[in-house]
């Protein structure tokens, strides 16, 4: 037998020892789901095995907190499988990207980067001369310069002339 066998073996007998014979319907259309489920397609795989998480949430509703050892398996299976059938949050991998890399780049240690963006050229940036004319950026200079002296003046004068 098969990992899926003993599973199936093992899953039915605790599904029947739960019923406990009360809901002999409810067992033979968990059998039959938990058998379609093991054989489902790729896609429709998650779709069965949330039906038959619903079917055993349903089963286990109706147990106390005692019912053995075999509800306590199908309680961790239930509890292990809780997301089935939910909404699934929104990853990376849920997206396709229709663009084609502009290019590779490599970096110091080997690895390979794919470029997306294309690469911006060079722009071209103006001179200070062609930004500012000579003559006001002359009387800025000198703006400045006298203003950093008189500065120095002053910090000389109380410094050393002035007494305090």
């Amino acid at each position: 037998m098969t990992d899926e066998g003993f599973f199936y073996q093992r899953f039915v007998e605790d599904v029947r020892c739960c019923a406990a014979g009360r809901a002999p319907a409810a067992v033979a259309e968990m059998e039959r789901r938990v058998q379609t489920a093991l054989v489902a397609p790729a896609g429709q795989r998650e779709r069965r095995w949330a039906q038959v998480v619903a079917l055993v949430n349903e089963l286990l509703a109706g147990l106390g907190g005692d019912a053995g050892d075999a509800a306590g398996r199908l309680r961790a299976f239930a509890r292990e499988n809780a997301d089935l059938g939910r909404p699934r949050d929104v990853a990376i991998t849920d997206f396709r990207f229709a663009q084609r890399p502009q290019g590779i780049m490599t970096d110091s240690h080997g690895r390979r980067i794919l470029v997306f963006a294309s690469v911006a050229r060079a722009s071209f940036r103006p001179s200070l001369d062609e930004v500012v004319a000579w003559p006001a950026r002359l009387v800025a200079e000198w703006a400045v310069y006298a203003l950093c002296g008189g500065c120095a003046a002053a910090a000389f004068w109380f410094a050393f002339v002035a007494p305090v």
